[in-house]
C-alpha cells in the first residue's frame, strides 16, 4: 500500500479508496472495509486538526464529529457517502464559532467531490431528531466518535440508545411499516435477477434493521447467519463499485458477470453461457453462481428479520412484568400447549417438547413440518436446528413418512414458510440430497419469478387449487415438487433430465412401481400441454394423437397432466398463465381427452 493510501488527506481520499487494493475473494471483505474505514477516520482526522488551526478554536472539549450509518458501523464501501454529524454541548460554542466549524469542515469534502450527508446538532437536539424521524434514529444507533470530545460522543449514543429502547414499544409499527413499504418498492432480493442489495427485501437495510430491533432489547439476537449473509451482501456491493466505478447497489446483468469473478465465483474450466445481454454480450455460469450466493444470504436475512420481528411483537404485546406460577411457594415453569408426540407450542412457535429425542425420532421433522403447515405456526430457531441434525428417515421410507411429506405438500400456500425455514437449516437437502443442485438457482426466463427451488416449491403449494378431477392426488403432488429437479448447471433438456433424477428419489421414497413411472412420465412430459397448445394446429388429428401417445395414451396421466401444467404456470408468474394460454392447453386437453376415450 502507498503512502498516499496510508494518511490520505481529504482532497486525496477519494482516490485512496478507489486505490486500495481488492479483497481477496472469501474472507478478505471485513479487512478491506476496515481498511476503507481507517482511511476514512484518518482523513477526518487531520481535517478536524485543520479547523482546530484554521478556526483557533479549542475543539478537545465540548464538541465532537461523529459518524453516524455505514461510516458509523464501519462497513462503508470505496465510494459510500460520508454519513457526518456535528455534535456539540450547546454551551462551549457559540453560534458563530459553530458555524465556522461548520465550514471548515463541509467545504473541504465537498471541494473533494465526497458525496456528504451532514448535520450540526447539540446532544438535545440528536434526540429530538432521533423521536421524530424513524431513518434518523435508526441511523443514530450506530454513532461513532471521530474526532473531538469522546466523552460527548459517548454521552450522545447513550442517550439516543436509551431513548430508542424506551421508545421501542411505541415505534414497532411504524419501523415495520416502513420495511414493508420498502420491500413492495424494491421487491424480494431472493428471487430478482437484477436485484438492489441494499433495498430489496433481504437485503443490506433489513439487516440494519435487524440489529435495531435487536437494539431495543424487545428481542434477543437472531439466530443463524445473519453476520455472515450481511458481510456477503456488503462483498458484493463492494464488487460491484470497484466494477462500475459508481457508487451503487443495483447489481445490473451486464455487471453480473465481473462481479462475480472479483469475488472468485464460478468454476474453473466451466464457462457456459446462460445468458446474453441486451447488447448482446454473454453472461457466464459465474453470474449464476453470484445470484444464488445473494439469494442465500437474502433468504438468511429475511428469515432473521421474521424471527426477530415475530418476538418483538409477542413483546409488545404482553405485560411488561408477568408474575411466574408458584407452586407451593416455588416458581415452575409453564406448561407448554401439546401439538403432537414431540412436539409443543411455546410463544406462538413450535418447540420440541420435554420428552423429544431427535435422535431416535428419524419422523420428528415431518411431523414438526406437518403440524407447522396444518396450524400456521412457526417452528422456532432453536427448534430447526435440532431438526436439522435429527435422524435419518429410513430407506424406503415408510408409509407413515410419506403420509407426512404429502400432507405438507398438500397444505396450499401454508407449505411456503415451513420449507423456507426447513431449506435454510439444511433438512430438505438431507431428505431430498438432489435439490442441492436446483437450490437458489436463478432462472433467467422472464416468464418465471422465482429461483428454481422456491418455483417448486410454490407449484406444489398451487397445486391442490387447480380444476378439474385428479384420480391421483399424491402423484400430483409428488409430480409438481419434484418437476424442475432437471434444471441443474449444464443440463440442456431439463423434462428428461428430471426424469432421470427423480426416479431413484422416488424409490427411496418407497413408491410403487407404478406410481413411480407415473410421475416420472409427468415430470417427463411436463411442458407437453403448453408447448402443442401454443405452437401446433390443434384441430390436426395427428397432433392430437401425437400428444395421446406421449401421455401412453392414458386418461389418468393426461388429467394429471393438465393440473400439473396449470399449477407450473401459475408458479411461475402471471405471464405464464394467461387467459388465451389457459384456453388454447383446455382446448387441447378437451380434444385429446377425447381422443383417448375412443374406443
Amino acid at each position: 500500500m502507498t503512502g498516499l493510501a496510508q494518511s490520505p488527506t481529504v482532497g486525496e481520499l477519494r482516490q485512496a479508496r478507489l486505490a486500495l487494493p481488492a479483497p481477496e475473494p472469501g474472507a478478505g471483505g471485513a479487512r478491506y472495509r476496515r481498511a476503507l474505514a481507517d482511511l476514512t477516520d484518518a482523513a477526518l482526522a487531520d481535517l478536524w486538526a485543520g479547523a482546530a488551526r484554521d478556526t483557533g478554536l479549542d475543539l478537545d472539549h465540548g464538541v465532537a464529529l461523529t459518524a453516524v450509518g455505514s461510516l458509523g458501523r464501519r462497513d462503508g464501501g470505496p465510494l459510500s457517502d460520508l454519513d457526518l454529524l456535528l455534535v456539540h454541548d450547546g454551551r462551549t460554542l457559540d453560534g458563530a464559532a459553530l458555524a465556522a466549524l461548520a465550514d471548515a469542515l463541509w467545504y473541504p469534502l465537498w471541494d473533494a467531490r465526497l458525496d456528504l450527508d451532514h448535520a450540526v446538532r447539540s446532544l438535545e437536539q440528536c434526540r429530538r431528531v432521533a423521536s421524530a424521524d424513524l431513518p434518523a434514529a435508526v441511523g443514530l444507533l450506530d454513532v461513532r466518535a471521530v474526532a473531538g470530545d469522546g466523552a460527548l460522543a459517548q454521552a450522545a449514543a447513550g442517550a439516543v440508545l436509551a431513548d430508542w429502547r424506551r421508545a421501542a414499544r411505541r415505534r414497532l409499527p411504524e419501523l415495520l411499516a416502513s420495511v414493508g413499504d420498502r420491500a413492495a418498492r424494491a421487491g424480494e432480493l431472493a428471487y430478482l435477477v437484477e436485484p438492489d442489495v441494499k433495498e430489496a427485501r433481504g437485503g443490506l437495510r433489513d439487516g440494519v434493521v435487524a440489529h435495531a430491533l435487536t437494539a431495543s432489547w424487545l428481542t434477543d439476537r437472531p439466530h443463524g447467519d445473519l453476520d455472515d449473509a450481511y458481510a456477503h451482501l456488503l462483498d458484493v456491493r463492494d464488487a460491484l463499485t470497484l466494477v462500475t466505478g459508481r457508487r451503487t447497489t443495483r447489481l445490473l446483468l451486464p455487471e453480473q458477470d465481473d462481479v462475480a469473478r472479483l469475488l472468485g465465483l464460478g468454476h474453473p474450466g466451466r464457462h457456459e453461457v446462460v445468458a446474453t445481454t441486451a447488447a448482446g454480450a454473454a453472461v457466464s455460469d459465474a453470474a449464476d453462481d453470484l445470484l444464488a450466493s445473494v439469494a442465500q444470504a437474502a433468504r438468511v436475512i429475511s428469515a432473521a428479520l421474521d424471527a426477530t420481528v415475530r418476538r418483538a411483537r409477542r413483546e409488545t404485546a404482553r405485560p411488561r412484568f408477568v408474575r411466574p406460577l408458584v407452586v407451593r411457594g416455588r416458581p415452575t415453569p409453564p406448561r407448554l400447549p401439546s401439538l403432537g408426540k414431540g412436539l409443543a407450542e411455546h410463544d406462538g412457535e413450535i418447540v420440541l417438547a420435554g420428552d423429544a429425542d431427535p435422535a431416535a425420532d428419524p419422523l420428528l421433522a415431518l411431523r414438526a413440518a406437518a403440524t407447522a403447515a396444518r396450524t400456521g405456526l412457526p417452528l422456532s430457531p432453536v427448534t430447526l436446528t435440532s431438526l436439522a441434525q435429527a435422524a435419518p428417515v429410513p430407506e424406503p421410507w415408510p408409509a407413515q413418512a410419506r403420509a407426512l411429506l404429502l400432507e405438507v405438500l398438500g397444505a396450499g400456500p401454508a407449505q411456503v414458510p415451513v420449507w423456507e425455514a426447513l431449506d435454510l437449516a439444511g433438512v430438505v437437502t438431507r431428505w431430498f440430497p438432489e435439490w442441492a443442485a436446483v437450490r437458489n438457482r436463478p432462472q433467467r426466463n422472464p416468464l418465471h419469478r422465482y429461483t428454481v427451488d422456491r418455483h417448486l416449491v410454490e407449484t406444489a403449494a398451487r397445486a391442490p387449487a387447480t380444476g378439474g378431477p385428479a384420480p391421483r392426488e399424491d402423484l400430483l403432488l409428488l409430480a409438481a415438487f419434484f418437476h424442475d429437479l432437471g434444471k441443474v448447471p449444464g443440463g440442456h433438456d431439463h423434462s428428461a433430465t428430471g426424469a432421470r433424477v427423480v426416479r431413484p428419489l422416488l424409490e427411496r421414497l418407497g413408491l410403487e412401481p407404478a406410481d413411480r413411472d407415473t410421475v416420472v412420465l409427468l415430470v417427463r412430459r411436463h411442458l407437453l400441454l403448453p408447448a402443442v397448445a401454443t405452437r401446433r394446429n390443434l384441430a390436426d388429428p395427428a397432433v392430437l394423437a401425437e400428444v395421446a401417445d406421449a401421455v401412453e395414451r392414458r386418461p389418468d396421466v393426461l388429467a394429471l397432466l393438465r393440473r400439473l401444467t396449470e399449477a407450473d404456470a401459475r408458479a411461475a408468474g402471471p405471464q405464464a398463465w394467461t387467459t388465451w394460454r389457459a384456453g388454447l392447453v383446455e382446448t387441447l386437453f378437451t380434444r385429446v381427452a377425447a381422443e383417448l376415450a375412443l374406443p
